[in-house]
C-alpha cells in the first residue's frame, strides 16, 4: 500500500504545484482528495480508487491549461500507477491464497510502469506535433476515442465474467 499511497501523493503534488502557484489560493482545499483517498484505501474501500484517479487528472488538466504540461503528464502518469498499485493491493487482501505475492507485486509494478512510460512517450510525441484541426475534426476523434474505450470496457468486462468452466448458458443476456 505504501508505493500506491506515495505514487498518488507525488502525482498529485505534481499537478497541484503549478496550479497553486498561479495565485489560485483556494485551491488548498483540494488538499482533502488525498487524505480522503488514502483513508478511503487503507480501509479497504475499492471505491475510491477511481474518483482518486480522476481527482488527479483534473488537477492536471489544470495544471496543463496554466501551461505545466510536463508536471501534469507526470502527475497522470503517478497517478495511473497509484491506482493500478492501490487495486492489486486491495484484491491481494481479499484473496485467500496468493502463490507468491512478491513476484506479483514485482510483475505489476514492471507492467504498471511500463504502460505509464509507454503512454507518457506517446503523450510526449503527441505534444510535440502541431495539429490543426477543425472543431467538428477535433470532437469526431473524442467521440471515436470514446466509443473505442467503451468497446475495449465492454469486451474486458466480458472476458473478465467468462471461465473456462463456466459456458454461459444460464445467462439471459448472452447473445
Amino acid at each position: 500500500m505504501i508505493v500506491a499511497i506515495a505514487a498518488y501523493i507525488a502525482g498529485f503534488g505534481l499537478a497541484w504545484g503549478p496550479v497553486i502557484t498561479h495565485g489560485f489560493p483556494w485551491t488548498l482545499a483540494l488538499l482533502i482528495c488525498p487524505g480522503v483517498w488514502i483513508a478511503a484505501v487503507t480501509r479497504g474501500r475499492g471505491a475510491a480508487l477511481a474518483p482518486g484517479l480522476y481527482a488527479v487528472v483534473a488537477v492536471a488538466v489544470w495544471a496543463a491549461m496554466v501551461e505545466a504540461f510536463l508536471p501534469a503528464l507526470g502527475a497522470v502518469v503517478l497517478a495511473l500507477v497509484a491506482w493500478d498499485a492501490a487495486g492489486l493491493e486491495l484484491w491481494m487482501r481479499k484473496a485467500e491464497e496468493a502463490p507468491d505475492r512478491p513476484q506479483i507485486w514485482r510483475a505489476m509494478l514492471l507492467r504498471s510502469s511500463g504502460l505509464a512510460a509507454a503512454g507518457a512517450l506517446v503523450a510526449l510525441l503527441f505534444h510535440q506535433l502541431e495539429l490543426s484541426l477543425p472543431f467538428w475534426g477535433l470532437v469526431g476523434l473524442l467521440v471515436a476515442a470514446w466509443v473505442a474505450l467503451a468497446m475495449l470496457h465492454r469486451r474486458s468486462a466480458r472476458h473478465d465474467h467468462t471461465s473456462p468452466s463456466h459456458t454461459g448458458a444460464d445467462r439471459k443476456d448472452s447473445p
